[in-house]
């Protein structure tokens, strides 16, 4: 019995679960920052599906991810400048925002993007592992421990953390591999990237689902 199919469908179902649950931040009014992550996973859930469709119509769909990259790396470091307290890792987060931005329209005029956008991508990953490290770090230096894993934070962070660490190197050369070993780049996307997507995508739904007493926020 073939098995791909539902492998390569559980991640998708699993980004719509985590989405489905992140809403959660709305309607008990969780902080700003859980309810903008709710919204980029919507997002994230829409690119998914439509990146299903157009690959199963065999519609090239890079530039569909390469948007949604730009724009995930981008909001993850504004939510890690709200909740990392450190003062050198916000100077990084305003130097990320700032130049990040120049790294896309260069490659973008250097490659356009009909394929992945590598550096992009290598570097704002790297940059996703950087700040849930200083997360982690935070929590280490923290008096407060007790509660640590009522922190969706922790959960988030452990999550990129693994995700980035396991999923940027490849894509970061998903286009040479895919050029000079397609076995090879079909079997590390089928079993090896999704379940990275897969395992991320349960701490996300364990971190919005550790705790319900926020306070009400705006």
């Amino acid at each position: 019995m073939d098995n791909q199919p539902f492998i390569t469908l559980l991640p998708l179902l699993l980004v719509g679960l985590a989405a489905a649950v992140s809403l959660l931040s709305f309607r008990y009014g969780y902080p700003a920052a859980l309810k903008k992550l709710s919204v980029l996973w919507v997002i994230n859930f829409g690119v998914d599906l439509a990146g299903h469709i157009t690959r199963h119509y065999n519609i090239r769909n890079h530039w569909l991810y390469n948007m949604y990259f730009w724009i995930m790396y981008m909001t993850l470091a504004h939510l890690y400048d709200t909740q990392i307290q450190n003062k050198y890792v916000h100077r990084s987060i305003r130097w990320f925002i700032i130049l990040f931005p120049l790294l896309v329209i260069a490659e973008s005029i250097a490659y356009g993007i009909k394929d992945l956008q590598s550096m992009v991508i290598v570097a704002g990953g790297v940059f996703m592992i950087f700040l849930a490290a200083a997360y982690f770090r935070q929590l280490y230096l923290s008096e407060d421990t007790a509660q640590i894993t009522r922190d969706p934070w922790f959960w988030f962070s452990f999550g990129f953390l693994i995700h980035f660490g396991g999923t940027v190197p490849f894509l970061g050369m998903l286009n040479y591999l895919w050029e000079n070993y397609k076995t090879f780049t079909r079997i590390y996307y089928l079993y090896f990237s999704n379940s990275f997507t897969i395992l991320l995508n349960i701490l996300l739904i364990v971190g919005y689902l550790c705790r319900r007493n926020y306070q009400k926020s705006p």
